[in-house]
């Protein structure tokens, strides 16, 4: 089945979701994937919607016109299913706690790419510790370790990374 892929940044606003998904179900396509967020006052959006050539081609046409309209900067781009990406490998939940300091998710996700894991899903937030007395850094995500992989390895090289730089990491199945 043919997709498009949607991107959309702007200001946030109560039925702004509601807009958007109102223009998906109004040419008889389909909202397949999608990440939706609150970013401090800016939404932004990630879509994979499915549908007819004709059903994409009106949203398209849709979206673009009512796009400024809605507040809303959007992209967007036809998918290719030739390179849609098989599931290999083991999923794990990976959470990352520290006092927030910069770099935290560079250096973890620079160790993941030396074992060829695949960030599936990954989210970051600053939470307030008042127990600490300053700002708390939250990693929370969904890798997939290559078949092959020492889970145990893993654990080990992160818990060394996280006694280095002073967080807390957790490898968990799910």
């Amino acid at each position: 089945m043919p997709q498009l892929i949607v991107t959309a940044v702007g200001p946030d606003r109560p039925g702004l979701v509601a807009d958007l998904t109102q223009h998906v179900y109004d040419v008889g396509a389909s909202l397949a994937d999608s990440r939706m967020v609150n970013l401090r006052g800016h939404f932004a959006l990630l879509a994979l919607i499915e549908g007819s050539p004709e059903s994409l081609a009106s949203l398209r046409r849709k979206l673009e016109s009512d796009g400024t309209k809605m507040g809303l900067r959007l992209e967007m781009y036809e998918a290719d299913a030739a390179t849609a990406r098989v599931p290999g490998g083991i999923p794990y939940r990976l959470k990352v706690y520290s006092n927030d300091q910069p770099g935290i998710a560079a250096r973890v996700t620079a160790l993941l790419r030396q074992h060829s894991v695949n960030v599936e899903e990954l989210e970051t937030r600053i939470e307030s510790a008042p127990f600490a007395g300053t700002p708390l850094f939250v990693l929370e995500g969904v890798i997939t370790l290559p078949s092959g992989t020492s889970v145990r390895k893993m654990r080990e090289e992160l818990a060394t990374l996280g006694e280095k730089i002073g967080c807390d990491i957790d490898l968990d199945t799910i």
